[in-house]
């Protein structure tokens, strides 16, 4: 019994020690990236098997001994972390992605692939680093993060920016990318915010897009929006508010230096014609308005908010969301206001089979501003003030036809409501190991109202309304995609890796329009605006709408030999019916080649590249995007056109030619060859990637003049005669590192382009354009860039009689003896002793020549740092604002301190006297440098420990406060050095300029806005 005793003792002291020499451990684990919880990492001690796993929120807890040094978490896709025990209870860490660029897998055409078996251009974009920039479409906040891609951004709410992938390439169809959402394919993507979208990825050569032949010569940008995943459901909200300021506004001048002004410019003029002037008394026009002032807001404001909820099992995956994205305008009286909702959910619903459906509902308002705003308030008179006395407005015509810009933009209401929906369902069956079939159909419909109403007003003779005008416009585009696919994945003796592909793709597109307008609509507040309130008398309606249809076969052949020989083959045929029957088909085929130099034995023994590929591709595309009906005439018959033939008892109807169209018009075709070199060095921090490639646009559709003889009304006609030229040069770098806690990334992407219509065929006129009135200012002919400019050179502003009086030619004869000092001197570039337009000679290109973007991130002990910078140059602008067609628009301040007014005041500027007839010609002096760099965005964001936030039943919550814009460096003498080209809705019948050969015209560019919010991040 004493023995027994004694055991027992003798345990329980045992007991005690052991006890006393464990401890309990505590902790959380989540994903340094994005500071989620991690279920499932393996917490292990070291040296032992002892161990746990952590559960759904990333909590776990471990008894360790006195002994026991160190844990280990590993967790796949992670970086092994092992952190030392030393006495702590709570050991919270954030483990990092172990996943490189190379690893990282991105959508191709109908697939995905490894980033390292591509040997096409493709570049992948995500949606964290989208959410950065406070933008109303995600289109805005690609500028910059890809090598190629040009986005010229535009001021006004809710517009979308201009896209162009590898330059230019077409003047008559339409040049942006083609958009796929979530495997739809539209032409716009302004119903999309930022937060919507979890990736973005940009096929560039023609290799990449192929796949999508009809419609990929632009280019081709897949996005997918945000999806389910195999976890415990989350709730996450992203939001910010803030205001905007505009930045480099234009300073004017003043009342008293308008009348300055004003006063020369008579003053020459009247000599012209020997005559005298009664100068004007500035005492008289006290007034000195500023008319930007009057339009624009000081501090607009902008917010956004999302809330998603994600989440799934294995066998079923969801995500649902909405989202609110309100912009005030810069300019009074302009919003854009737009809710989203969002839904996808995938299930395996059977061994075999899995479903899905996804779908984006988009819902907007946007308040737009009167036509050419902007250029209102900068010709305005600032010697007249907004208002009288009596609080009527002031009219400006005691200077000229110039209507009041604060007036115009009281009584002008323009609405636009839209509701977007885009989205599909899709089902893949399992047939054997290998091969899944998936049909797939999407559709896209947009359905938008418009309403335009003036009530009475005056303010002067030229500008009022006395008709009480209501407009309304319905507009309705539906497109549907149906597409069906077979996929095949096999390997032959591990090493010959097969991916076959097959499918075809039905699709339709219909557009309706119908437009009603009526006068003596009684204004008694908006809900009163409707057109039976109007009188029938001198109604209008308008009905149209076209309907067409494409057909496609495909396949692609996806092959590696031991992940180092690599191949991608693609061939597609596609059918149109905006083309003639006997054109209505083409194939478009493609082929890239890889080789991964690193995984050669020869390769083995060395240590700078971890990895090295070589890759080189060709590849063919179609541009089916013309205005529809381009090969149909038009006739009109009548009884002037019957005839009676010799013997015959009846009259025969004839016909005439009324619009003259070519017959046989075909595709565009645009032909690409890219080689490139990709890699990663010093133990893969860093990595790189240089494409070279040239692309050429064969049989473009160029406008051509209609003869006068064929008694046609068009002035010209689309025909095949042209072939258009892009080569360039793209880089992107990037370095990724860790010092200490410290963990940072340096990004950049440049890219070069050259782009000339390289040849015409024979016969074929040039074509003019951008005019400024009647005045043209580009020319795009063979040899040179789309939409070049072309005007006189100036050579120097005449300082006296005696320098114009020895502006002769090789005779003697006075080249310009009509001009006065201060005028332009211009080039007499074909030496005949006459300035006229044959002087006219190439000034410039509106197409830049490089972009460059960087990037920055960082973060250490919870805060955050990220900055974006971009500049872009080589590019010129029409500083067609200073174009005088009155004759008493204001100038600009930068032109009234640096103006001839006298002998050796000047020797660059001319005089007041712009509105002479031969110094408003299109000149080298209106061209001005397009050169830019700015701040794209920087922000600073502080995570709070989760320690604190699990107090509160929240994962994750992050602030941050952020600035877009708010540095914009430029030389040009405008509100913004980015000329945003308009893009033509072939959906409209009568809508077929494409302005392509107008770009860099600036004569109403919307003011850049710097934008400050504050956001936050919160994760439940």
């Amino acid at each position: 019994m004493r023995k027994a005793l004694r055991l027992v003792v003798l345990l329980l002291f045992v007991s005690s020690i052991t006890w006393a020499q464990t401890q309990a451990v505590t902790g959380k684990v989540t994903s340094s990236d994005d500071g989620m919880p991690l279920p499932g990492v393996n917490v292990v001690v070291q040296g032992t098997n002892r161990g746990t796993t952590t559960d759904a929120e990333g909590n776990y807890t471990l008894q360790i001994g006195a002994d026991d040094k160190s844990l280990v978490f590993t967790f796949v896709g992670f970086r092994t972390f092992t952190t030392p025990i030393n006495g702590r209870t709570t050991i919270d860490i954030a483990m990092e992605s172990d996943i490189t660029s190379l690893d990282e897998v991105v959508v191709i055409g109908y697939g995905e692939a490894r980033k390292s078996d591509l040997t096409g251009a493709v570049a992948q974009v995500k949606g964290e680093d989208l959410v950065r920039v406070p933008s109303a479409t995600a289109g805005e906040a690609l500028q910059g993060r890809v090598a190629g891609v040009q986005v010229t951004t535009n001021g006004a709410p809710g517009s979308a920016p201009t896209i162009r992938v590898r330059g230019l390439g077409s003047v008559s169809s339409r040049t942006e990318p083609l958009y796929v959402v979530d495997g739809v394919l539209t032409d716009d993507i302004t119903f999309l915010g930022s937060t919507d979208i979890e990736s973005i990825n940009v096929l560039k050569d023609a290799s990449a897009s192929a796949i999508y032949g009809i419609r990929a010569s632009g280019g081709v940008v897949i996005i997918t929006t945000k999806r389910g995943n195999k976890e415990q459901p989350r709730i996450t909200y992203n939001g910010f508010a803030g205001f905007q300021k505009a930045i480099n506004k234009v300073e004017m001048a003043s009342g008293p230096e308008y009348i300055q002004l004003l006063n020369e410019k008579d003053a020459i003029a009247a000599s012209r014609n020997n005559g005298t002037i009664t100068p004007r008394d500035p005492a008289n026009f006290p007034a000195s308005t500023n008319w930007y002032s009057q339009i624009l807001r000081e501090t607009p404001l902008i917010q956004s908010h999302d809330i998603t909820v994600a989440g799934g099992t294995e066998a079923t995956q969801f995500s649902l969301g909405g989202s609110y994205f309100s912009q005030k305008g810069l300019a009074s009286k302009t919003d854009y206001e737009r809710i989203n909702i969002r839904s996808s959910v995938e299930s395996q619903v059977a061994k075999f089979l899995k479903i899905g459906i996804n779908a984006n509902l988009s819902n907007s308002n946007q308040n737009n501003a009167p036509a050419n705003l902007f250029n209102a308030a900068y010709i305005a008179p600032p010697a007249i003030p907004v208002k009288l006395s009596d609080g009527s407005y002031a009219s400006p015509q005691a200077f000229g036809d110039f209507p009041n810009p604060a007036a115009s933009q009281e009584y002008y209401h323009d609405l636009t409501k839209g509701i977007r929906l885009v989205g599909g369902v899709f089902a893949d069956v399992n047939l054997f190991k290998g091969l899944t079939f998936r049909t797939y159909y999407g559709a896209d419909g947009n359905f938008n109202q418009n309403r335009k109403y003036i009530p009475y007003y005056f303010v002067s003779t030229t500008q009022r309304d006395t008709t009480r005008t209501l407009t309304r416009k319905i507009e309705n585009y539906f497109t549907y995609y149906w597409d069906n696919t077979l996929t095949y994945k096999f390997n032959i003796n591990e090493q010959h890796n097969f991916t076959v592909l097959a499918g075809m793709n039905a699709s339709e597109q219909r557009f309706t329009m119908l437009e009603g307008r009526r006068q003596g609509v009684q204004d008694f507040g908006e809900n009163t605006w409707y057109l039976n309130r109007g009188s029938q008398t001198g109604q209008f309606s308008d009905d149209a709408g076209n309907r067409y249809a494409s057909l496609s076969y495909f396949g692609r052949l996806l092959y590696n030999f031991n992940e180092r020989y690599l191949l991608t083959a693609t061939l597609r045929r596609d059918e149109s019916s905006l083309f003639p029957k006997d054109n209505r088909a083409a194939y478009f085929p493609s082929v890239g080649l890889g080789w991964v130099l690193s995984s050669e034995q020869f390769m083995a023994d060395q240590n700078i590249f971890q990895f090295l590929k070589l890759r080189g591709s060709w590849g063919r595309m179609g541009n089916a995007n013309i205005p529809p009906a381009q090969f149909i005439q038009e006739t009109t018959t009548g009884g002037k056109y019957g005839v009676l033939f010799p013997g015959g008892s009846e009259a025969q109807q004839g016909a005439s030619i009324t619009t003259f169209r070519v017959s046989n018009l075909f595709w565009e075709f645009t032909e690409e060859v890219d080689v490139a070199l990709e890699g990663e060095v010093l133990e893969s921090k860093l990595s790189f990637e240089l494409d070279f490639y040239r692309r050429i646009t064969k049989d473009a559709i160029f406008s051509v003049t209609t003869n006068g003889a064929l008694g046609a009304t068009n002035t010209d006609y689309l025909a095949n005669n042209a072939d258009i030229v892009n080569k360039g040069i793209e880089a992107s770098l990037t370095w990724r590192d860790q010092i200490a806690d410290f963990k940072y990334s340096v990004s950049g992407v440049y890219a070069y382009n050259h782009n000339e219509v390289s040849s015409l065929a024979p016969g074929t006129l040039g074509i003019y354009a951008g005019n400024i009135n009647v005045t043209p200012t580009t020319y795009t002919i063979a040899g040179h860039s789309i939409g070049e400019f072309y005007g006189r050179q100036v050579v120097g502003i005449f300082q006296n009689q005696t320098e114009i009086d020895s502006y002769v030619n090789g005779e003697g004869t006075k080249i310009q003896p009509n001009a006065k000092p201060g005028d332009f001197k211009f080039l007499d570039a074909n030496n005949d002793g006459t300035i006229n337009d044959k002087d006219r000679v190439f000034l410039g290109s509106a197409i830049p020549k490089y972009n460059f973007g960087i990037t920055l991130t960082g973060g250490v002990k919870g805060f955050d740092l990220a900055l974006d910078l971009y500049a872009q140059g080589g590019n010129k602008i029409y500083n067609a604002r200073r174009y005088r067609q009155l004759g008493n628009e204001n100038y600009d301040k930068n032109f009234y301190d640096n103006r001839w007014h006298g002998e050796g005041t000047s020797y660059d500027y001319p005089s007041a006297d712009l509105s002479n007839n031969e110094n408003k010609q299109a000149n080298s002096w209106y061209l001005e440098s397009g050169n830019f760099f700015k701040i794209r965005n920087v922000q600073v964001g502080y995570t709070i420990p989760s320690s604190v936030t699990s107090r509160i039943g929240v994962s994750k919550i992050r602030v941050y406060a952020n600035a877009a814009n708010p540095l914009v460096v430029f030389k040009y003498n405008g509100f913004s050095p980015e000329i945003p080209t308009p893009s033509a809705r072939f959906n409209n019948l009568s809508d077929v300029d494409l302005n392509t050969t107008s770009q860099g015209v600036d004569t109403n560019v919307y003011p850049i806005a710097a934008t400050y919010n504050f956001g936050v991040n919160i994760s439940l």
